[in-house]
C-alpha cells in the first residue's frame, strides 16, 4: 500500500561534523534580498550579490523549514523518455490533481537519447529508470530526504519454467540497465511501459524478449511476475505495449545466450535488490550530478566532473543540519543580469546556506524555477534561463500541498512584495490573499497594517520609509476573517544609479539649453543593482551650481536672465549622483520665427544646437547626415554593434556612429551602391521615410496611412512609392501639413521643418 510522504522532513543521515561557519561567501556582498511565504513552510529567497570584479549575481531559492502543508515530489513526465519544459510539467502536474507551489530542475540528461535522465527515477513508489553509476536524492515514505552516493539497483530474472522447453526453469539473467537508452555494448537492458508510450527507441539489431506483467509494479526492492509472451530479433525498436516489459540487447553484445535462457510461456519471477535501505524505502528520488557537501564540509573536488567546473548557471539541492531542504538556482551567461558560479563557488555556497548536504544539479540552460506567486493563480518562471527560453529537461523537484482551495482568505501577502524603495519615500502597497489551498482569494478589505521599523510611517495602504537601510518587514491582519500574513519592503538610502529627464520625455538628460526665465521641470528615477526604485523627487537633493538659476521645488528649476551663462544642477541622494549641464540660451534670429518653439525645444534636449551659440539658421536646408544624427540624438544614442556602415560614412565623422545606428535599426538605407550621401540636401520625402522607420524605435503609438490619406494633396502623385505610407502616416499624426497646401516631396527640408517634425514626434504618446 502506497502512503504519500509526510509533511516533515528528517534528515535520515548521520552528521559527524558541522563545519558551516567562515565558509567563503562566493556570491559577493548580498545587496538585495526578499522572502516571500509560498506555504506555511515553504518560503522563496530571491537575492542579489554584488562583488567588485565579477559584478552581479541574481540568485533564488526554495526552502522547506519543517513540518507544514508542502512536501516534495519528483516528476519525470508522462515517460522517462522525451523532455518537457519546466511550465510544462507543473502544467501536467496539476492536470493530474497536483496542487504546485513550487518547481525546480533536477537530474541531467542524455540530450541524444530523447531526454532520457542518467539517474535514478523513482515516482510515488514506481520504479521509473536505474541509478546509472549517479549520486541520488531521496525522499522517503516518513518525510526523510538523504543524499545518496551511488546506490546500486541489481535486477534479476529467474525462469520457474512453464513452457514445453522445461530445461529454461532455474535459469537466471542478471541486470542493472532499466529503462535506459541501449547501447551495443552496454549488456542487458530491461524497459517498461514508463520508458516510451512508442517503443524500446532501439536503433541497432537486437534481440528481444517480452513479458506480460502478472503481478507486481516495478520498484527499488520487491518482487514481480512476469510471462514470456514473444521472443524476437529485430533492426528496428518495438513497441513494448500497456502492461509489459521487454528484456533486450543488441546484437553487438554478443550475448545471445541469454536469450535462450527463456521461452515463451515461461513464468519469470523478477526481483530487484538495492545496496541501500534507504533507497528501499524511497517514495520519490531523482539523480544528481557531483557531490558537493558532505557530513558538513565541502566535497574533494578533484572527483567532480571536468567540464562542469567553470562558471555557468547553477541549479543544486541540499540538506541543512536542521532536516530542511534547500533547492538553490542561480543564473549566469549574463555579464549584466547575472555571471553565475563556478562549481567550488556553488559549494560554498550551499555551505554558506547551512547544507551539511548538497548535490549538483543539471545547470547551464537547464536551471530554471517556478513559483506561484501569492495571490496569482498560475505558476510562473522567476529566474532567467540562460538560453533565453525554457529548455526541456527530464527530471523536476515539485513542491507541492494536499490542501485543497476554498473557504476564503487565510493568507495575506503584498503584491509588490520585495519592492525597492528610496528612504523617505512612500510607496503604495498592494494586498493579495490566499485561501487554504495557497490559491487566489477575495482581499479582505479590513487590512491592518504594521511595520517593524519605528523610523516607517503606515497610513492605510500607504507606506513611507524611514530614513535607515534595511528590510523592513510588513505585518498583515484582518480582523474579520482572521486572516494573517507578512511581506518586506526594502529601503535602501543609496542607489547605484539616478537618471534625470525632461518631464514628459523618456530620453535621459545630460545637457539642456533653456530660454532666459525659462521653467524646466525634471524626473527623476533610480535604480538599485538594476531595480527600479520607488522614490519621489523630495528624497533627492537638487544643487546648482553656477549663476544660471535656481530651483523653486525638488524637480523645477527657473532659469536666470543672463543669457549665455553655463552650469550645473547636481541631482544627488546618498552619496550618488548625476549632473545635468545647463546653458541658459536663445537664438537671436528665431524671435519671431514660426518655429521658435521647436527649435529652442530641440536645443533644450540636446538634440540640436544653433549655427552659433546665437543663431539656429532656420532656413538653412538639412543635409542628409545631419537628420539621422538629430533622429539618433532623439532615440538616446544607443549603442551600436560596429560603426562600420556605408562606404562613403569616413568613421572618423561626427554622424558616422549615428548612420551605423541607422543603418542597424533599419532607418537609412543606400541611395547609389554602398553610398548613403551623408552631405546630400535632404528631401522632405526622404525626412518623412527616415522618421517613420523609427517610430516603433522611439516608442511611439501610432497607426500606419495609405495612399487615400493623402489623395486630396494636388501634388500627392510626385510622392515616390517608398514615401508614400511614412508621409501618409505623418500627416495622419498631425506632424506634416503641408506647405501652401501642397506636399512638394522633393523639396529640400529646412532646419526649421525638421525641428518641428521631430519635436512632434518626440511629443507623441508612447505605447
Amino acid at each position: 500500500m502506497k502512503h504519500r510522504i509526510l509533511k516533515s522532513l528528517t534528515v535520515i543521515i548521520i552528521i559527524l561534523s558541522l563545519l558551516t561557519s567562515g565558509a567563503a561567501y562566493a556570491l559577493g556582498e548580498v545587496v538585495y534580498t526578499n522572502t516571500q511565504k509560498l506555504a506555511d513552510n515553504l518560503e522563496y529567497r530571491n537575492t542579489i550579490s554584488w562583488h567588485p570584479t565579477l559584478g552581479r549575481t541574481e540568485s533564488f531559492a526554495i526552502r522547506m523549514t519543517g513540518r507544514g502543508d508542502a512536501y516534495p515530489i519528483v516528476m519525470n513526465g508522462e515517460t522517462v523518455f522525451g523532455t518537457n519544459r519546466i511550465s510544462a510539467m507543473v502544467e501536467l502536474a496539476e492536470s493530474m490533481g497536483k496542487n504546485v507551489l513550487a518547481a525546480v530542475n533536477a537530474d541531467f540528461f542524455f540530450p541524444q537519447h530523447g531526454g532520457v535522465p542518467l539517474g535514478i527515477v523513482i515516482e510515488d513508489g514506481e520504479y521509473k529508470s536505474s541509478p546509472g553509476g549517479r549520486n541520488a536524492v531521496v525522499f522517503g515514505y516518513q518525510g526523510g530526504v538523504v543524499i545518496l552516493e551511488a546506490p546500486t539497483v541489481e535486477i534479476s530474472l529467474y525462469n520457474n519454467g512453464g513452457s514445453e522447453e522445461a530445461e529454461n526453469a532455474g535459469q537466471t539473467a542478471e541486470l542493472i540497465h532499466f529503462n535506459k537508452p541501449r547501447t551495443d555494448h552496454g549488456g542487458l537492458m530491461l524497459y517498461s511501459e514508463a520508458f516510451s508510450n512508442t517503443s524500446t527507441r532501439t536503433t541497432t539489431p537486437g534481440w528481444f524478449i517480452r513479458f506480460r506483467i502478472l503481478e507486481g509494479t516495478p520498484s527499488v526492492s520487491g518482487v514481480m511476475t512476469l510471462e514470456v509472451t514473444e521472443k524476437l530479433t529485430s533492426e528496428d525498436a518495438i513497441e513494448i505495449g500497456e502492461g509489459n516489459m521487454v528484456l533486450t540487447a543488441a546484437d553487438e553484445n554478443n550475448i545471445g545466450f541469454e536469450f535462450e535462457k527463456f521461452a515463451v510461456g515461461d513464468i519469470v519471477t523478477l526481483s530487484t535488490t538495492t545496496n541501500d535501505v534507504r533507497l528501499a524505502n524511497a517514495q520519490y528520488a531523482t539523480g544528481g550530478g557531483d557531490v558537493l557537501v558532505s557530513r558538513g564540509v565541502k566535497a574533494d573536488s578533484s572527483g567532480w566532473t571536468p567540464a562542469l567546473l567553470p562558471r555557468a548557471p547553477r541549479t543544486a539541492f541540499g540538506v541543512r543540519a536542521d532536516g530542511s531542504v534547500v533547492s538553490f538556482v542561480v543564473d549566469g551567461r549574463n555579464s549584466v543580469h547575472s555571471v553565475g558560479l563556478t562549481l567550488d563557488e556553488l559549494a560554498d555556497e550551499m555551505l554558506r546556506q547551512g547544507c551539511v548536504y548538497a548535490v549538483n544539479f543539471d545547470g547551464g540552460g537547464s536551471s530554471a524555477l517556478s513559483i506561484r506567486i501569492p495571490g496569482e493563480k498560475s505558476a510562473r518562471v522567476v529566474s532567467r534561463p540562460s538560453d533565453g527560453a525554457e529548455r526541456g529537461c527530464a527530471t523536476y523537484l515539485l513542491f507541492v500541498t494536499d490542501e485543497i482551495p476554498g473557504g476564503g482568505a487565510r493568507n495575506l501577502s503584498l503584491r509588490n512584495d520585495g519592492i525597492v524603495v528610496l528612504a523617505e519615500s512612500t510607496v503604495e502597497l498592494e494586498f493579495s490573499a490566499t485561501d487554504g489551498g495557497y490559491m487566489p482569494a477575495v482581499v479582505p478589505v479590513d487590512i491592518r497594517v504594521t511595520s517593524l521599523d519605528p523610523g516607517a510611517f503606515v497610513d492605510g495602504t500607504q507606506y513611507t520609509a524611514g530614513s535607515i537601510a534595511g528590510v523592513d518587514v510588513i505585518n498583515l491582519h484582518s480582523p474579520f476573517t482572521g486572516a494573517t500574513g507578512r511581506g518586506e519592503v526594502y529601503v535602501i538610502s543609496r542607489p547605484t544609479s539616478i537618471t534625470a529627464t525632461r518631464r514628459g520625455l523618456s530620453a535621459p538628460l545630460t545637457s539642456v539649453r533653456v530660454s532666459p526665465g525659462e521653467k524646466l521641470e525634471l524626473d527623476v528615477t533610480a535604480t538599485y543593482y538594476r531595480r527600479d526604485v520607488t522614490s519621489q523627487l523630495h528624497s533627492f537633493e537638487f544643487t546648482v551650481t553656477g549663476d544660471i538659476g535656481e530651483m523653486v521645488e525638488p524637480g523645477v528649476f527657473v532659469a536666470g536672465t543672463i543669457p549665455w551663462e553655463i552650469g550645473m544642477i547636481t541631482i544627488s541622494a546618498g552619496g550618488r549622483s548625476v549632473d545635468v549641464r545647463v546653458e541658459i540660451g536663445g537664438f537671436s534670429d528665431m524671435d519671431n520665427h514660426w518655429a521658435r518653439e521647436f527649435a529652442e525645444f530641440l536645443a533644450s534636449t540636446g538634440i540640436t544646437i544653433g549655427i552659433t551659440p546665437s543663431e539656429y539658421g532656420p532656413e538653412q536646408l538639412m543635409r542628409r547626415g545631419d537628420y539621422i544624427l538629430m533622429l539618433y540624438r532623439a532615440a538616446g544614442e544607443p549603442e551600436i554593434e560596429s560603426i562600420e556602415s556605408f562606404d562613403d560614412v569616413p568613421r572618423d565623422m561626427y554622424y558616422a556612429e549615428a548612420i551605423a545606428w541607422a543603418l542597424e535599426a533599419g532607418i537609412a538605407d543606400r541611395l547609389v551602391a554602398n553610398n548613403f550621401e551623408p552631405q546630400s540636401p535632404l528631401s522632405r520625402q526622404h525626412a518623412f521615410t527616415f522618421t517613420y522607420r523609427a517610430l516603433d524605435i522611439l516608442d511611439k503609438n501610432f497607426t500606419s496611412g495609405t495612399a487615400a490619406d493623402i489623395a486630396s494633396f494636388p501634388d500627392a502623385g510626385e510622392v515616390a512609392d517608398f514615401a508614400v505610407v511614412p508621409t501618409a502616416t505623418l500627416v495622419n499624426l498631425g506632424i506634416v501639413e503641408g506647405s501652401n497646401g501642397m506636399l512638394i516631396p522633393d523639396s529640400t527640408m529646412t532646419r526649421a521643418q525638421m525641428a518641428k517634425v521631430i519635436t512632434m514626434v518626440l511629443k507623441l504618446p508612447e505605447l
